[in-house]
């Protein structure tokens, strides 16, 4: 299923960037959220409007993380390795990481748990690392409580 997911996420990143210059919705809401998950996610409780707002902050998100010139690590390296750094932002519970350069990370699920609760302004030090899971080719180790987690280098915010 992993196999089948990454060609099916470029098709739809691509597609998604090119319908996006168009102004067209590019996926509906039921799309993004299958009517099965809604209730288990409390999507159900939520107005038309605030499904729209929630669908089109959504799609945002994927044609930003789509156009971007890095949204992996064979699209370029993370040039910062290195300290000195700190987190701007702690989007989705520890899903994602944005350091005070603009740089944006994906979390390894795995070590989501450890990043969840990890503050802006806490301070990070990125190193390279082979231990994590395929394609997490970094460490993001928090130096305030001493916390580390795996970490996918998605480009710049």
């Amino acid at each position: 299923m992993k196999k089948l997911l990454v060609p099916v996420l470029i098709i739809l990143s691509v597609t998604a960037v090119c319908l996006a210059q168009t102004g067209k919705k590019l996926v509906s809401f039921e799309q993004l959220f299958p009517i099965s998950q809604q209730r288990q996610m409390g999507l159900h409780k939520l107005t038309t409007k605030e499904k729209e707002a929630l669908r089109a902050h959504v799609e945002g998100l994927l044609v930003q993380i789509a156009s971007s010139s890095k949204a992996t690590r064979s699209g370029g390296a993370y040039a910062g390795v290195g300290g000195g750094h700190w987190i701007q932002k702690n989007v989705d519970s520890g899903t994602y990481m944005i350091l005070e350069d603009g740089s944006l990370w994906q979390i390894d699920p795995i070590d989501k748990v450890d990043a969840m609760l990890w503050l802006p302004i806490s301070n990070i030090t990125v190193t390279e690392s082979s231990s994590g899971s395929p394609g997490y080719d970094y460490l993001l180790i928090n130096t305030d409580d001493g916390e580390k987690a795996h970490a996918k280098y998605m480009g710049q915010k």
